[in-house]
């Protein structure tokens, strides 16, 4: 059985934990900013919300999973646990910083749609690309996002 794929890395950014906040409530934009984000029906960040995701790597896969808000302190903290082709708890903090803040992202996530299990035993070095690509880009967008303000809605990112 393949390890679950574990995620914990902090990200600085410019941008304060309000700002930041700011951008991260506007989940019916995500769509709209994510070519790889091809579905999302709910997602409010908001306790209980459930959110419905499609989402398609740069590598030739998609993965459909549930992603249920299990609690969120506004500017601070939202947990979550992932359901579907991922399945495993998801947690997002943040600092505030001297600079702006602070962004960690920690998951352990265990892959269980059954073809791709079997293959990340050989393919999950470039699964892992695919994946810290995602972050990296989705990230930088909030970041940038965030900084530039309310209108900074229209226009597409990674």
């Amino acid at each position: 059985m393949p390890a679950p794929f574990a995620f914990d890395r902090r990200f600085d950014l410019a941008a304060t934990p309000a700002q930041l906040w700011g951008v991260l409530e506007q989940t019916e934009e995500y769509p709209v900013w994510w070519s790889w984000l091809r579905e999302l029906e709910g997602g409010e960040l908001r306790e209980g919300a459930v959110a419905h995701v499609l989402v398609q790597a740069p590598l030739p896969y998609k993965l459909r999973m549930d992603i249920t808000v299990e609690r969120v302190v506004p500017h601070q903290t939202v947990d979550t646990h992932v359901r579907g082709d991922l399945q495993g708890p998801a947690r997002l903090e943040v600092e505030e910083t001297s600079g702006g803040c602070t962004a960690r992202l920690v998951w352990s996530l265990e892959l269980r749609d059954s073809v791709l299990r079997p293959l990340s035993l050989i393919a999950r070095p470039a699964m892992v690309w695919a994946h810290d690509r995602v972050i990296e880009v989705g990230l930088r967008e909030f970041e940038r996002r965030a900084l530039d303000g309310p209108g900074a809605l229209d226009g597409g990112g990674g």
